[in-house]
């Protein structure tokens, strides 16, 4: 490798003119391939991110780029593929399951941007899951009721039975009455129990669990004692254009999979 070296400097100092030439050649290139990714980055960030499907070669530059935003980022809670951690409850990226919003570029941006329950103005706060077992459940809502170890596990049947898990009951009925009724849970959830992606309240007869793999335990241990994930806000902190490349990223991610091949979290 010395040697190599040693005759590389010698060709150098025989042809200095060459030399010079080849440095500023290489210069140039490296200015213009700077410029042209900015040239990209700035048609990428003044763009539309729901229409940049009419531009895969802005789409393909842009999803390269936020790979490797993404592992830096975000790979710590979503794993590098994507996929989460339900015992996090971090969700999977991979699948067509979205709990804020329906899963559009824009949609995918704005929680990178602001957030999950993050310390943003603009950030996602709502459909906090109260527990049910502490003597006030919510307390933005102290007149909500705690439920008692049997009126979970009745409202859990009527859960499996509404995913089809289970055959209606004497304690699905009793929990589908506490679902749409004292219990509250039909104003995030919806009386089908399909959710609000609006607010984050997620789809309960999809068999797509956030927290766990929608086991009884797991799902008792929800009602209880509540959860709260959050998401920390990148505005501010990453340039936009990183942000849309993550966001667009995420987008590939799940889209690669047709519906007929929806995952299970």
């Amino acid at each position: 490798m010395k040697a190599s070296v040693e005759w590389l400097w010698a060709a150098l100092r025989r042809r200095p003119r060459a030399a010079i030439a080849a440095v500023l050649l290489l210069a140039a290139a490296g200015a213009a391939c700077a410029a042209w990714d900015a040239s990209r980055t700035a048609s990428l960030v003044s763009a539309d991110p729901d229409a940049l499907a009419a531009s895969p070669s802005l789409t393909a530059f842009a999803v390269s780029r936020g790979r490797r935003g993404f592992d830096r980022y975000c790979a710590d809670c979503h794993g590098v593929s994507g996929k989460g951690d339900a015992s996090r409850g971090v969700p999977d990226l991979t699948d067509h399951d979205w709990l804020y919003g329906q899963g559009r570029a824009s949609e995918i941006e704005g929680v990178i941007d602001y957030g999950i329950r993050a310390p943003n103005a603009k950030t996602w706060r709502l459909a906090r899951m109260p527990a049910y077992a502490r003597p006030v459940p919510y307390p933005p809502e102290p007149t909500m009721k705690p439920l008692s170890p049997d009126d979970i596990r009745d409202v859990i049947a009527f859960l499996f039975f509404i995913e089809r898990r289970r055959p209606q009951s004497d304690a699905s009925q009793r929990g589908g009455a506490i679902f749409t009724g004292r219990g509250g849970c039909y104003d995030c959830h919806g009386p089908d129990g399909h959710g609000d992606p609006g607010i984050g309240a997620p789809n309960l007869t999809d068999d797509i669990w956030l927290y766990g793999h929608g086991g009884a335990a797991d799902i008792f241990e929800t009602i209880a004692y509540g959860r709260a994930g959050v998401c920390p806000a990148w505005s501010g902190r990453l340039k936009p254009g990183l942000i849309r490349e993550i966001a667009l990223y995420v987008h590939a991610l799940s889209d690669r999979r047709a519906p007929a091949d929806k995952g299970r979290s």
